[in-house]
Formats: structure tokens, sequence, C-alpha cells
């Protein structure tokens, strides 16, 4: 379905999330293991969230710290290349407070895409560097297409969340 004006740029999916299985320091686990009875918010190339400057990266700490108070976890999965995922990886974990550190998991095999992309939306533009927000059952309620670089803002994601969970329901989903 298309919410946006003819650039598939938000769309109501209602899939499951794929149970991706996910390298982690304790061994390889399924991504529904980890994350239970929360929202999620995942992230395509999450190094775009890293700030430039201290005022972006208080920002991002802040934004951060309202996604935790509305039950909500993010993660990320770096798909462009082994290197930037290093980058933002060690960013996290160097500048970040512990318990503000998400998730970043190295993914090249295009499940999501394929799973909850164009190809199951039989869309006519690219989904380019996606953000998909996932409820407490594992149901991909919205993805937010990268497309317009508006949708990967962090502030505009955690809207959408604070939206969708507020209301348990996308059935009334605001426009961008």
């Amino acid at each position: 379905m298309r919410l946006s004006s003819g650039h598939n740029q938000i769309l109501l999916v209602n899939k499951v999330f794929p149970n991706l299985l996910v390298k982690t320091y304790h061994g390889n686990v399924f991504l529904n293991n980890l994350i239970r009875d929360k929202w999620m918010i995942v992230y395509s190339n999450p190094s775009d969230l890293m700030p430039r400057n201290l005022e972006e990266k208080k920002q991002l700490v802040q934004h951060l710290k309202e996604l935790k108070s509305i039950n909500c976890e993010l993660m990320g999965f770096s798909t462009r290349g082994f290197k930037e995922h290093l980058v933002i990886t060690n960013w996290v974990n160097s500048y970040l407070n512990d318990e503000l550190v998400f998730p970043i998991f190295y993914h090249t095999e295009g499940i999501l895409e394929r799973d909850l992309g164009e190809e199951s939306m039989e869309m006519q533009h690219p989904i380019i560097d996606p953000v998909y927000l996932v409820d407490k059952d594992g149901m991909t309620r919205v993805v937010l297409n990268g497309l317009d670089d508006d949708n990967r803002k962090i502030e505009k994601v955690l809207d959408w969340a604070s939206r969708a969970i507020g209301t348990h329901s996308m059935s009334n989903p605001v426009t961008a």
C-alpha cells in the first residue's frame, strides 16, 4: 500500500519481520530471541545516524533515551560494506553509555529487502536504505523508504514509533 505522494516513501506492511540468524558476542542467535515484548526500529545502514558534531550527538542521545522510554529498541543492519559496519559499531560502543548502546549486525544477503521490500510490494520505485517499524509481536508495521532522506532522520522515525506505540495500531497512520 502506498501512502505518500507517488514516491512510495511510507508503506504499511503488516508482514512478519524475518527471524534472521545474527552473530553476537555470545554466538549466533535468532533475532526474535534477542528482542521480546518491545517494538523495534530497524535501520538499514545505521552509519547514517552517526553524529557529525557535539550537538548532533546530544540530539541522538536524547532520541535514544526517548525510544527506551516508549519500550522501543533501535537496531541496525549494515549492508553497504564491512568497513562501514566496523566504523559505526566502534562509534556506538565507544561513545554511547551502556544503556543506550544498540545492536548493529552486518547483513549483506538482502533478506529484508526481498521479504519486506519492493518485490513483495510490486512497487514502481525502489526501496533505498529502508527503516522498519516492528511491533511487539514481530510484525513489520511501517517501512520508511530512505529514497527520501527525511525518512531516515531519527526525529521522524521517533515520531512514527511514538504514534504507533501510543495507539498500538497503524490503522489510522499519519501521512508524511
